[in-house]
């Protein structure tokens, strides 16, 4: 078996797509790399990680999109996908291993969505991070559906406004550059629905992609009162929140996480705590981490300190911190 990117070998696009919507079980006219266009654009190859035989048969792959959060490289994988007929046979974990290592000394920490907790825990990934459902209710029909696609400049940049004063102040969130920008509006299978006044976009969210998050609302910003948009924004789907916001709305583990280079997580969780934590050590193979706290010296296992930095078990005496919360737009 030899692992290599779609960068090294384009001509296994169609098969590596392939793969990946028979292990999610796609349904027609779902398509993966519509759903997930920032993963699978061109420009991306270079992080589309394959595993292939010595025919070019693709048996695995996995994603990696790089963002910054807090100005800091983070890692968000994707697409993870094995042969089912290869499956057992101890490939995931080489390729995924080759992709970590290939990736940990340029990211401060890498994430993931999944449903499989057992298997990524043994790869040094927990379940942290806070997430509230507001159960679909209520009649508002304000908003104006359409599609980010088609948007004009002006509309376009409205959005944008919105994302980094709204959504972008509310939580600790990916900070979109223009390229960014630009391949999230690949992502035809998302509705927009907005509301205008005078001709300025004054509310919108975006729901549903493809076969992934049907009937929910993963991001929304308004120049008004973010309660009042997502009591009306629910009565078109369940909405996600990174904090609760109205008391109400069952919460969620949000993803999976994992330390990448240890200085790089150093210095976001300083960032993130405004340096009310300070990481002075951390031992990969114990799974510990050793940091500063109100002057103390403290030791913990990784996941007790992530659910206790990022959620949802925050410790107390950090106060409030801006939760991170990261859109469906940009989650892979």
């Amino acid at each position: 078996m030899t692992i290599t990117t779609l960068k090294a070998a384009p001509h296994l696009l169609k098969a590596t797509i392939e793969l990946i919507e028979k292990s999610f079980h796609y349904e027609k006219p779902n398509c993966f790399a519509v759903d997930f266009a920032p993963l699978m654009n061109e420009r991306n190859f270079h992080n589309c990680f394959i595993m292939i035989d010595e025919k070019e048969n693709v048996i695995a792959h996995v994603g990696v999109c790089e963002r910054k959060i807090l100005g800091i490289p983070v890692a968000m994988l994707g697409g993870i996908a094995v042969d089912e007929s290869h499956r057992g046979e101890g490939h995931f974990q080489e390729l995924f291993q080759d992709v970590l290592a290939e990736k940990r000394n340029d990211v401060a920490l890498f994430m993931l969505w999944s449903d499989q907790e057992k298997l990524y825990k043994k790869h040094g990934f927990y379940l942290c991070g806070t997430q509230i459902e507001i159960a679909k209710n209520g009649s508002n029909k304000e908003f104006i559906k359409s599609k980010l696609s088609v948007l004009n400049p002006s509309q376009f940049k409205q959005i944008q406004n919105l994302y980094e004063k709204s959504f972008g102040n509310l939580y600790t969130t990916i900070k979109r550059s223009p390229n960014d920008w630009q391949e999230i509006m690949a992502i035809h299978s998302t509705d927009l629905y907005l509301k205008e006044n005078s001709g300025i976009i004054t509310d919108y969210f975006l729901t549903n992609k493809g076969q992934d998050l049907t009937d929910i609302i993963f991001e929304y910003g308004t120049s008004g009162e973010m309660k009042d948009l997502v009591k009306k924004i629910a009565s078109y789907g369940n909405v996600w929140l990174g904090a609760n916001l109205l008391n109400d709305g069952e919460a969620q583990l949000q993803f999976f996480m994992a330390p990448g280079d240890t200085k790089l997580f150093a210095l976001f969780i300083g960032l993130y705590t405004d340096e009310k934590i300070l990481i002075r050590e951390m031992n990969s193979m114990k799974q510990e981490v050793y940091f500063y706290f109100n002057d103390e010296l403290l030791s913990l296992d990784t996941e007790e300190f992530l659910r206790g930095v990022i959620g949802p078990e925050v410790f107390e005496e950090l106060g409030e911190l801006k939760p991170i919360f990261v859109s469906g737009l940009d989650s892979i």
